[in-house]
């Protein structure tokens, strides 16, 4: 349990490394200005459900990129909700296969991507999942 706690941290530090504007509710029409990045902006740990609006509305703008699915699972993972954390994971691994896929994935989202799987792994087979 200390391994998945310390590797959800160390993703939450790589993944609010480009912090900086402030988070707003987005309505549809902010959706489209939304940045890719702008998930983890401003987390503030003591309002994760509305992190998660926010991060929901980046998925949204960003349906084809992988990186907020991987923003997002770090938000599920410090809610307690780790089966939807590996679902984006999950998500996010078939969006980076996808050969449609351009550009090619920053190789730091493919690192914090395999971290991410190894913990969902690591997850279900001590679930007796695997």
């Amino acid at each position: 349990m200390r391994l998945v706690s310390g590797l959800v941290l160390g993703g939450l530090l790589v993944s609010c490394m480009g912090c900086g504007r402030p988070s707003n509710p987005a309505s549809s029409t902010q959706e489209a200005e939304i940045g890719a990045s702008e998930c983890l902006e401003n987390l503030n740990l003591e309002r994760l459900d509305a992190a998660l609006d926010r991060c929901n509305a980046v998925v949204r703008a960003h349906s084809r990129n992988p990186a907020p699915l991987v923003d997002r699972s770090l938000i599920f993972n410090l809610m307690d909700r780790p089966d939807e954390a590996c679902n984006d994971v999950a998500k996010a691994a078939r969006l980076i296969k996808n050969v449609e896929f351009q550009p090619k994935p920053d190789p730091l989202l493919l690192h914090e991507l395999s971290v991410r799987q190894q913990s969902c792994k690591l997850r279900a087979t001590i679930a007796g999942n695997d």
